[in-house]
């Protein structure tokens, strides 16, 4: 039986490569992405530093704004997950926060009454957005928004990834850029666990990636694939297809000429391993369906691997906690 389940794994590679392979137009798309993002770092982080995250909002940058970050920066405001506004920020600390395109969305999620358009983020206006989220209670409004519920979970998730003490999960963080929350793109759509296509600029995300492990050689790439239910229609094995999907494609970048440059923007030093070994991981609400079958399997790709795990979670007081037996990465007991 693991050995069909292996082959069938294996099958996701395949087909991941054979359209990455037969529309190599991303290549030096993602070159590109990774000379103009690298140009930018330094004053994506001087940026980021010259403002304070007020919580329960959270930034995020994603790769269009840090690529064109010359004389600004767009960055994501993100309540539970959900972009609320856009803040402009600049090095003269002339920021300006806007709420265009998500007013609609977050009256009706949220109760957010509050347009802004080019607020100044120490004025009034900004500091009373703000405040309506800091005060907030209760979740979302009630309503069939599945994907946004994703989002709420991935976002508990990275909070609990960058606490420095009393972290459910040991030894691991979310890849950031300019130390902002970054959602990696890729140029594949895996969603549809029974075909993966090939979309160029339309290609998923992946939902988390972050480096696990206690340093140096011991570190690893790890690509998380969230589902906010456990369910027999989507079970964890069809999660993890997509990991794999993602992963694949992670390891066919590293491997590219732009490789070297996105293993920096990853947070990693020196040379990429020979071999190289990526995690993908399927991230679901413990349940009736949890999968352990998968645990620790590794892939090949050529001289390279990609290792499946899992982490089957609870929530408790709006925190993720994981118990004993249901993750196979590393755990605070």
């Amino acid at each position: 039986m693991e050995e069909i389940r292996k082959s069938e794994f294996l099958s996701v590679v395949e087909e991941t490569r054979l359209r990455l392979k037969d529309n190599s137009e991303w290549r030096a798309r993602y070159a590109s992405y990774a000379e103009k993002i690298s140009d930018n770092l330094c004053f994506i982080k001087s940026v980021r530093s010259s403002f304070h995250e007020w919580s329960p909002l959270k930034v995020y940058l994603n790769v269009t704004s840090a690529k064109t970050a010359k004389n600004s920066v767009s960055f994501e405001l993100r309540y539970m997950g959900q972009t609320v506004a856009n803040l402009s920020g600049k090095t003269d600390k002339l920021h300006k926060l806007s709420t265009n395109n998500y007013e609609t969305t977050n009256l009706r999620d949220f109760g957010c009454n509050i347009p802004l358009s080019g607020a100044n983020w120490y004025g009034e206006d900004a500091a009373k957005f703000r405040g309506f989220f800091k005060n907030r209670k209760g979740n979302r409004n009630i309503g069939d928004h599945k994907k946004n519920e994703e989002h709420r979970l991935e976002s508990l998730l990275l909070t609990e990834f960058s606490r420095i003490k009393n972290k459910t999960i040991r030894h691991i963080k979310s890849v950031t850029i300019g130390r902002v929350r970054f959602p990696m793109p890729t140029p594949i759509s895996a969603s549809n666990h029974k075909a993966i296509k090939y979309s160029g600029t339309n290609g998923g995300g992946i939902d988390i990636l972050a480096r696990t492990g206690t340093g140096g050689k011991a570190t690893r790439l790890c690509i998380l694939e969230l589902k906010d239910e456990n369910i027999k229609s989507e079970p964890p094995k069809e999660a993890i297809k997509q990991a794999i999907a993602y992963a694949t494609f992670i390891r066919e970048l590293l491997r590219s000429d732009a490789g070297a440059a996105w293993w920096k923007l990853f947070g990693s030093g020196g040379k990429i391993p020979e071999p190289l070994e990526l995690y993908a991981a399927c991230v679901m609400p413990s349940g009736l369906y949890n999968d352990y079958s998968f645990s620790n399997m590794d892939l090949d790709i050529e001289r390279d691997i990609i290792k499946l795990h899992y982490l089957y979670f609870n929530e408790e007081n709006n925190r993720i906690t994981i118990k004993s037996g249901n993750t196979t990465l590393a755990v605070t007991e």
